[in-house]
């Protein structure tokens, strides 16, 4: 039986690692407020950074993955509804491996900026149903977005799926330490540390990473670039796979059944978080070779109001001719302009018909 001198040790003992939690925590929620976050080479807090300066002068955005990045270009937008007497400021908001969670988080962090003229808010989530990530887990941009809240619900659809304990675990895990580090900072003054060892985001910097226009687009294929000898390999060695993939996702058809609840969340949080810029959501499916399954059966159903599709090769043959392809997954520069003119002038028809109100 422990003495009586024991059990007032391990009290005491129990209570120093109560305090040094406690402590750590009021810490960490203190210094949260003040890191600055991001860093020179962050291309998601460069852009909010950017927004930041003209927020009050632009009208709509586009969310997404890099295939908005590369794919949406504002300045043909933007002149494609002046031609059509619709004055718009536009702002590419894409960032390579967003879906559905980060789209999310980047307009939480919007809405904070207070942007007074934004009126309409364009989204590809892309797929959802994605349980590791491509990229590091511990990258910054995925850290960022895994929230308690984000990493809870991520957390019950994992545990929900038919799949044994070991798998589960295995997919959890990877999201559980990085709702840890983002708990923890980790990261998050890495601003500091690139100013301190003199990794500043310079004009070149910025250009590469926003675009020459500043405005979030950055196409795909500069000549002389790395990424443009990366699509001169797909047009030489990967064309006839693609056009036979193109052949095959001809006959694809939208699986049966209702959207997944997990889907419809993650669709109502960002439409709540677009409403709260006093904005429209307009989803949009880019051409891609899947379909988004989950997002076109909510629209069916009127879950989702606004939706835009551009995901059929019989329908938009000019999106998806080889010719206006990067890889099989991106558009190059011509392709984006080509898809870009073709989304204002759907979003033109539909204010035209009264489906959308114009400010």
């Amino acid at each position: 039986m422990a003495s009586p001198g024991d059990r007032g040790s391990r009290t005491r003992a129990w209570a120093l690692v109560a305090l040094f939690l406690a402590t750590a925590g009021v810490v960490t929620l203190s210094l949260r407020r003040s890191l600055p976050g991001g860093g020179a080479e962050e291309l998601v807090d460069a852009k909010l950074e950017r927004f930041e300066e003209i927020r009050d002068e632009c009208t709509v955005l586009f969310l997404g993955s890099s295939r908005v990045h590369r794919g949406f270009v504002p300045e043909v937008f933007d002149r494609a509804m002046a031609e059509r007497g619709l004055a718009t400021r536009s702002f590419n908001f894409g960032a390579p491996g967003s879906r559905a969670f980060e789209v999310r988080h980047v307009l939480e962090r919007v809405v904070e900026l207070e942007p007074r003229s934004v009126a309409f808010v364009f989204v590809d989530p892309e797929g959802i149903a994605v349980l590791r990530d491509e990229r590091n887990h511990l990258a910054r941009q995925v850290i960022d977005w895994h929230d308690p809240e984000a990493t809870l619900l991520l957390s019950r659809f994992i545990a929900d799926m038919e799949m044994p304990p070991r798998a589960k675990l295995d997919a959890l895990l990877p999201h559980w330490q990085s709702c840890a580090y983002n708990l923890a900072n980790i990261g998050r003054s890495q601003r500091w540390i690139d100013a301190s060892l003199g990794t500043l985001r310079t004009p070149e910097r910025l250009k590469n990473m926003l675009g020459a226009g500043l405005d979030g687009y950055a196409p795909l294929g500069v000549e002389g670039e790395e990424l443009s000898r990366r699509g001169e390999r797909f047009q030489k060695k990967r064309r006839d796979a693609y056009l036979a993939e193109l052949e095959a996702f001809k006959s694809l058809e939208i699986r049966e059944g209702p959207p997944s609840e997990f889907a419809l969340k993650l669709y109502g949080d960002i439409v709540e978080r677009v409403e709260a810029l006093g904005a429209t959501p307009i989803f949009v499916t880019q051409p891609a070779l899947y379909l988004q399954d989950d997002l076109i059966r909510a629209a069916e159903r009127g879950e989702v109001r606004q939706l835009v599709r551009f995901d059929s090769p019989v329908r938009f043959p000019e999106l998806y001719d080889p010719d206006h392809r990067y890889d099989a997954t991106h558009l190059n520069d011509e392709g984006a302009r080509i898809f870009t003119e073709m989304l204002a002038r759907e979003f033109a028809a539909r204010i035209e018909r009264g489906e959308l109100r114009a400010r």
